[in-house]
């Protein structure tokens, strides 16, 4: 049965405050005659006796006022009836002592436990009153205090006088389900009572016809594994007896264990709703999700512009750069070397793919060379993102041929100011409210802090309260998640740029899907398709392009040297090689140097299990 016990002991880690008195005494004299004078010298000693006088009265007061106000519980014992839903009906009778002026009785029960996982567990109480011998109600203040529930019970007249409390509470789920049994493990009377017991009992009715019942009890303070009570067992009824007092702090602690299937164990439904209950911080992010979908209804959708027509053309002026940022509110990579391409086009620079080999022939691999066609003098009439780009691969006109892998761990501080140019050149022409690099970087930077705070508060709430951290911090991340996610989403294009977008969008239709109908429309040209390849390079549709140019585009470029043909030239060939030579230059391109870093049931006992706590008077 111990072992049964430790399962349930090892399972819950119980908080424990300490209860702290603080007493102040104060006492005031009247000043006495002055001293004769020619008496002076006997002044000092004078004052010094006084004030012996004064404190010796004093700790003779308080020692009689102690001995005048004194707390005895003379009897504590409780019946627990385990009802077949699994609920246990509590009834503990406490015969007091009152020596002296008293106000009553309070009891203290602890609620609120922390799994081995960090959540919380909470025992939830119904209190259903207190009543004297006589049956008559007693008045109580029920209040929390951390993860303690307190019940103030007034007596009337509890002046040198004995007295007899009946508590009455049930708890809805103070039992333990196993594979092979169902437990009660229950702290009787409690180990933080300010004052001993005298005689401490307990009596458990499980229903009828249970079988299987084994028991185990702990006696002394807390963590003890002393067994100094006699438990006797017979058909459904488990009584446990102390053998001696309970010494101040000290409680009693009985585990009985049945066979299955005489109490109703909660399903899953049931656990589900004991676990929101008893952390119910978890709830914390449902406003702020409904906050961010308010936020994202409201302000972060476009303007509805109507259904999007197929495009034969990009809008005009738009580079494809802007136009792949337009479209996903980011400018990656991809846009950056769709631009080296656009250029290369355009006769700025010319691209060589060049085979090196190592290790004696063995390996083989690709280097790209970047040679450049047109001087500084001859970039005026280009965008910002593109100037930026071209100065940071050719040194500012500095080199000419640069190859791709010198470019490894340098060319990323140039990211920032092409990125900066894109979606400025989008600003410019009013098609965004706000940046969206700006907005997202705001949004996850604002998730990220709330998460914090909440986090923060919500452990000052658990030493509060005294619900476990846990449940405030996976509230606290979730809360900064929501906020991240719907960030990401809150981009929003103003009229223009939603025209914009629709234009980008039905020349991507056109660039997709091809179609007879749709190449009449246009020049069917080489020209015509290395004009639009960089297009449908930064919206991710190349390899669609490509095929409607199988018979018409026949030869290698001028501005790509060095391909491998076997066979002949074949345009999706061409563009599987610009592929390889735009994913090899996003990995060089953005790659930075490292930073460097560090590297970097087992035993029951007195007080485990639910209830327990303790009591004192006031």
């Amino acid at each position: 049965m111990a072992s049964e016990a430790g399962q349930m002991g090892g399972s819950l880690e119980l908080q424990r405050l300490k209860p702290v008195c603080c007493t102040q005494v104060s006492a005031g004299l009247k000043p006495g005659p002055p001293n004769p004078v020619g008496n002076s010298r006997g002044g000092p000693l004078r004052k010094l006796s006084q004030r012996a006088a004064f404190v010796a009265l004093l700790a003779f007061g308080l020692v009689a006022s102690a001995s005048a106000r004194q707390l005895k519980i003379q009897k504590f014992s409780a019946e627990i009836f385990v009802q077949p839903d699994s609920t246990l009906d509590v009834t503990e009778t406490i015969e007091a002592n009152f020596i002296g002026a008293w106000h009553g009785l309070y009891r203290t029960i602890p609620v609120e436990y922390v799994t081995p996982q960090g959540f919380n567990y909470s025992l939830f109480v119904k209190f259903d009153g207190a009543t004297d011998a006589a049956g008559q109600s007693l008045k109580v203040e029920s209040s929390r205090e951390g993860h303690y529930l307190k019940w103030k019970i007034y007596i009337d007249d509890a002046t040198d006088v004995e007295r007899t409390i009946h508590l009455h509470y049930q708890v809805r789920n103070g039992l333990k389900f196993f594979e092979d049994h169902d437990e009660l493990y229950w702290n009787v009377t409690g180990d933080e009572w300010d004052v001993p017991v005298g005689n401490a009992s307990a009596q458990i009715l499980l229903p009828p016809g249970v079988t299987g019942v084994r028991t185990n009890e702990f006696t002394g303070s807390n963590g003890s594994r002393a067994q100094n009570a006699e438990v006797t067992a017979s058909e459904n009824t488990v009584e446990v007896s102390m053998l001696r007092p309970l010494s101040f702090h000290e409680g009693l602690t009985i585990v009985v264990g049945w066979d299955k299937g005489f109490v109703k164990e909660p399903g899953t439904g049931d656990l589900i709703d004991q676990f929101l209950a008893s952390n119910w911080p978890i709830f914390f992010p449902v406003p702020v999700f409904l906050i961010m979908f308010w936020l994202w209804f409201t302000r972060g959708r476009d303007p509805r512009v109507g259904p999007i027509a197929v495009q034969y053309a990009p809008p005009e002026g738009m580079s494809p750069a802007e136009a792949g940022a337009l479209v996903d509110e980011s400018a990656a990579m991809r846009d950056i070397t769709a631009t080296i391409v656009d250029l290369a086009v355009r006769g700025y620079i010319v691209i060589e793919e060049k085979e090196k080999s190592g290790m004696m022939g063995l390996i083989h691999n690709k280097e790209y060379v970047f040679h450049l066609k047109k001087s500084p003098k001859e970039w005026a009439g280009l965008k910002s993102h593109e100037l930026t780009l071209l100065a940071g691969i050719f040194s500012n006109g500095a080199a000419t041929d640069v190859e791709l892998s010198s470019l490894q761990n340098e060319f990323y501080k140039n990211l920032p100011g092409i990125k900066n140019d894109i979606f400025d050149a989008l600003m410019s022409h009013g098609y965004f409210q706000h940046r969206p690099d700006y907005v997202r970087s705001g949004y996850v930077t604002g998730g990220i802090a709330i998460g914090i705070m909440l986090i923060f508060i919500g452990n000052a709430l658990s030493r509060k309260t005294g619900v476990a951290i846990a449940p405030f911090f996976v509230a606290g991340i979730l809360s900064g998640g929501i906020i991240a996610v719907f960030g990401w989403f809150m981009p929003a294009r103003t009229a223009d740029g939603a025209k914009a977008l629709a234009g980008v969008l039905g020349f991507e239709d056109f660039l997709t899907h091809v179609e007879a109908d749709h190449m009449t429309r246009i020049s069917q040209t080489p020209e015509t398709f290395e004009k639009f390849l960089p297009f449908a390079m930064a919206l991710g549709v190349e390899k669609k392009w490509v095929g409607a140019f199988q018979n018409i585009y026949s030869q290698p470029p001028s501005w790509y040297q060095g391909g491998y043909y076997s066979g002949g030239f074949y345009p999706i060939m061409f563009v599987n090689s610009l592929d390889n030579m735009t994913a090899r230059a996003s990995s060089v391109m953005a790659s930075a140097p490292r930073s460097s870093g560090g590297s970097g049931f087992g035993g029951g006992s007195s007080g485990g299990g639910f209830g327990g706590g303790g009591g004192g008077g006031f």
